[in-house]
């Protein structure tokens, strides 16, 4: 089964720069997690499942690049 070594963003304060750096960890760690479930979804032949979690992927490493 496909899983990720990544881990969840640290919990951190309010400020402007932090949340971002939140933001960022958050959808790295969230499109890392999607990569997993999409192998997952296409390797139990569940085609549509695949799909949607590939738009989110796609999505994750969207916001990604927009901060990054």
């Amino acid at each position: 089964m496909a899983g990720s070594r990544a881990r969840p963003p640290v919990k951190s304060g309010s400020q402007d720069d932090e949340t971002e750096l939140k933001r960022l960890e958050a959808a790295e760690y969230i499109a890392s997690l999607l990569e997993g479930l999409r192998v997952v979804a296409q390797q139990a032949e569940l085609p549509f499942l695949a799909y949607l979690i590939s738009v989110a992927l796609e999505e994750a490493n969207n916001e990604k690049s927009q901060r990054g």
